[in-house]
C-alpha cells in the first residue's frame, strides 16, 4: 500500500529540494503531535522513510507562512506554542502570549518598546534553521515571518533594501526579474534574511567573503533609549559591523541593504579524485575556479570535488571546449557533447539501490517495491539506507560510504544552470552538524592548513572507528570584516577554511522509542566533537555560530571560543548590548554563556 500510495504521488508531484528539506526535518515531530488526526503509521513512513517527493498535497502551504505554522503542532491546546527546528535536534516551549509575530514594522516597534519598558524577553527568531536552536529562548520570542516585503531594488547603487523577515529564496525570486542576483548562498535559501546576516551564514569561494560581509545598511529596532537606529558603515562604523552579525543580541533587524551582482550562470564539475590528488591539487583549484567545496569520504580513498566557474568566464585549463574568442586568442565554452553524462541515472544510484535491497532482505517486514524505489532521489535512498542498519556501527557506515562514493565515481560530470540552483544543495534529512572555520593562509599563499586538518581528522576518524558519515564537507572563503564572525580578519586576502561533519538521525518510523536518535546523539557530542575540537585545537579553530553546542559541562568549549574571539571583541560586544539591549531582553543561554561577564 505504501509503495502503491508513493507511485502515485511521486508521478503527479515535484518538490524544490529547499520545500523537501523543509517538509522532511518536520515529519516525525508531525506525528508526535497529530498522532490520530494529521499522519497515520503508513503516512510518515511515506513522508519520513522514503524522503518526501510527493508530500505537496498533504502540506498545501500558503506562499508565506509563518512559523509557529510551519513548526511543531503549532499552538496547543492550553495556548502554548512549541517550535521544533529544521534539523530536529532543539525545541522549545512558549507560553501563552510570549511569541510573538507582528504583522506591521509600528507593531514591531510598539512590541520592543513595551519590552524595554517591562523587561519581558523577545529573543529573534528567523526561520529556526540553525542546528542548535541558537534563536531559541522558552522566556519570549519574536518571528518577522509576516514581515517579508521587498523594498527596494536599486540597480545603480547594485543592492536590495528588504524586510528582515524575507526569505533568502523570495530575495533571489525578486532579483532575477531584474536581472541580479546575490553574490553567493548557503546550502539552502529559506532562511529570513535577518537571521541569513546574523549568524554569518556562508557560501564557498576563496575570494568570496561570508554572507554578513554582502549587508551595507540595516535597521535595528532595539529595546534602549535608542529605539529604531538606522546604520551604515559610514553612520555607525565598529558598530555596524557587530550589529549585521549581531547575533540576535544587538536588537531586532527589521531591514536589510545587502550589495547585489548580475545574475549569471554557472557551469559545475564534479569529480572524484583520490586524496592525495586532492591535496596536491588543492592550492590550484582554489584559485582557479569561482566556487569549490570538497566532499571527504570517511574510509574511502575519494573525495568528491564540486567546482562552479562563470558560464561566461570559464578557466581555460577548466572543463568545456575549447575555441576561438573572436580576438586573437582562446576560451573555454560547454556544449551539449559536454555536458552528456557518461552514466545514466539509473547507473549512478544503481550501487544504492544494490545496498538498499541487501539491507531489506533484513527486515521482512518492510516491503517497497521497485518502481517506489527507482523514484526515490540520492539523499532519500542514502537517508533509508542509513537508517535501515546500526547506524553507530562502523562496518554499516562504512558500506554506506562505500556505495555513495560508487554513486559519485558514476555522477561526475557537468551541468550547467543559474547560479542560485547550483550554490544550493541537499543536505539530506534530520542530523546533527558541528562545522568549524579555522585561517587557511592568503588567497594568493594558502597555507598547509586546509589539508593538515583533514588529514589528522581522517586518521583519528579511522583509527578510532567513528561511525562517520559522509561526507565531511570543506569549503572555503575570503575574511569578514564583522568582529563576531568565524572568519574574521582585516586582510582583504585572508583565507578560511570551514569544514561540517555530521551524523544523520532516522525517522520516527524507524526510531519509534526515540533511543537511537539518543544514542547518536551522545555519540555526535561526545565523540565525533571532541575529535573535531582536540584536531582543531592548533588551527586556530571557532565553531559556526549556529552550529556551536554549549551543553552543560562544556566549559572547556566555551574558554576556547572567548579566547578565539579575544577579550577586546568580547568587550566591544557587551558595550554595545549595554546600550541596545539594558535588560537583556534578547539574550539566551547560549548568549549569555559565551559573552556575559566570567567571576
Amino acid at each position: 500500500m505504501i509503495a502503491s500510495i508513493l507511485s502515485a504521488r511521486m508521478s503527479m508531484f515535484k518538490l524544490s529540494r529547499s520545500l523537501e528539506h523543509r517538509i522532511g526535518s518536520q515529519l516525525s515531530r508531525l506525528y508526535n503531535t497529530n498522532k490520530n488526526s494529521l499522519l497515520d503509521r503508513s503516512s510518515l513512513f511515506l513522508f519520513a522513510a522514503v524522503g518526501l517527493a510527493a508530500a505537496n498535497d498533504t502540506f498545501n502551504r500558503k506562499s508565506s507562512v509563518t512559523l509557529a505554522e510551519s513548526s511543531e503542532g503549532g499552538i496547543d491546546d492550553n495556548g502554548s506554542t512549541n517550535i521544533l527546528n529544521w534539523s530536529g535536534t532543539h525545541s522549545v516551549q512558549l507560553k501563552t502570549g510570549t511569541y510573538h509575530e507582528p504583522e506591521s514594522l509600528s507593531e514591531l516597534n510598539t512590541l520592543v518598546a513595551d519590552a524595554y519598558r517591562n523587561g519581558s524577553h523577545i529573543r529573534p527568531v528567523g526561520s529556526a534553521l540553525s542546528p542548535n536552536g541558537l534563536a531559541f529562548d522558552p522566556r519570549g520570542m519574536v518571528c518577522l515571518s509576516n514581515l517579508d516585503k521587498i523594498i527596494d531594488i536599486n540597480k545603480e547603487n547594485m543592492t536590495v533594501t528588504v524586510q528582515a523577515g524575507a526569505r533568502v529564496s523570495q530575495v533571489i525570486e525578486a532579483l532575477r526579474q531584474h536581472g541580479l542576483t546575490l553574490p553567493n548562498l548557503a546550502s539552502i535559501a529559506e532562511q529570513q534574511i535577518g537571521g541569513f546576516c546574523s549568524v554569518g551564514a556562508h557560501g564557498t569561494g576563496a575570494t568570496i567573503p561570508p554572507c554578513d560581509d554582502f549587508v551595507t545598511g540595516l535597521t535595528l529596532v532595539t529595546p534602549s533609549e535608542y529605539g529604531v537606529i538606522k546604520m551604515t558603515e559610514e553612520t555607525h562604523g565598529p558598530l555596524f559591523r557587530l550589529a549585521r552579525l549581531g547575533l540576535g543580541g544587538l536588537g531586532i533587524l527589521s531591514e536589510v541593504t545587502l550589495k547585489v551582482i548580475p545574475a549569471h550562470r554557472l557551469v559545475e564539475q564534479t569529480v572524484v579524485l583520490t586524496r592525495d590528488e586532492a591535496k596536491k591539487q588543492l592550492n590550484t583549484l582554489l584559485k582557479r575556479h569561482k566556487h569549490i567545496r570538497y566532499m571527504w569520504i570517511p574510509y574511502e580513498d575519494a573525495v568528491v570535488v564540486v567546482t562552479n566557474d562563470d558560464e561566461n568566464d570559464l578557466p581555460l585549463l577548466g572543463a568545456g571546449t575549447e575555441v576561438n574568442d573572436g580576438m586573437g586568442g582562446k576560451k573555454k565554452v560547454v556544449t551539449d557533447a559536454d555536458i552528456k553524462t557518461k552514466c545514466s541515472r539509473s547507473e549512478q544510484v544503481q550501487p544504492l539501490h544494490n545496498l538498499l535491497k541487501s539491507l531489506l532482505r533484513n527486515r521482512p517486514e518492510m516491503t517497497i517495491d521497485d518502481e517506489t524505489i527507482n523514484g526515490m532521489g540520492f539523499g532519500d535512498l542514502r537517508d533509508l539506507i542509513l537508517a535501515l542498519g546500526n547506524m553507530l556501527d562502523p562496518e554499516h557506515i562504512k558500506q554506506c560510504n562505500k556505495a555513495e562514493k560508487e554513486f559519485w565515481f558514476k555522477a561526475q560530470g557537468l551541468r550547467v544552470l543559474p547560479s542560485d540552483q547550483l550554490l544550493q544543495f541537499d543536505c539530506g534529512g534530520q542530523q546533527w552538524v558541528y562545522e568549524v572555520c579555522f585561517p587557511a593562509g592568503t588567497y594568493g599563499l594558502p597555507s598547509r592548513s586546509s589539508i593538515d586538518f583533514m588529514e589528522e581528522l581522517l586518521g583519528q576518524i579511522e583509527s578510532r572507528g567513528i561511525p562517520a558519515p559522509a561526507p565531511i564537507e570543506q569549503r572555503w572563503t575570503s575574511s569578514s570584516k564583522s568582529p563576531l564572525s568565524p572568519a574574521y580578519d582585516e586582510k582583504e586576502n585572508a583565507l578560511f577554511s570551514w569544514v561540517g561533519v555530521i551524523m544523520y538521525l532516522p525517522s520516527e518510523d524507524n526510531d519509534s522509542t526515540g533511543y537511537r536518535r539518543e544514542f547518536i546523539t551522545d555519540a555526535f557530542k561526545q565523540q565525533y566533537c571532541n575529535i573535531v575540537r582536540n584536531v582543531g585545537q592548533k588551527y586556530g579553530l571557532m565553531c559556526h555560530w549556529a552550529k556551536l553546542e554549549l551543553d552543560d559541562g562544556c566549559d572547556d568549549v566555551t574558554a576556547s571560543l572567548r579566547e578565539r574571539l579575544g577579550s577586546k571583541v568580547i568587550e566591544e560586544y557587551n558595550s554595545a548590548r549595554d546600550m541596545y539591549d539594558p535588560k537583556r531582553v534578547l539574550t539566551c543561554e547560549k548568549l549569555d554563556k559565551v559573552f556575559e561577564k566570567v567571576a
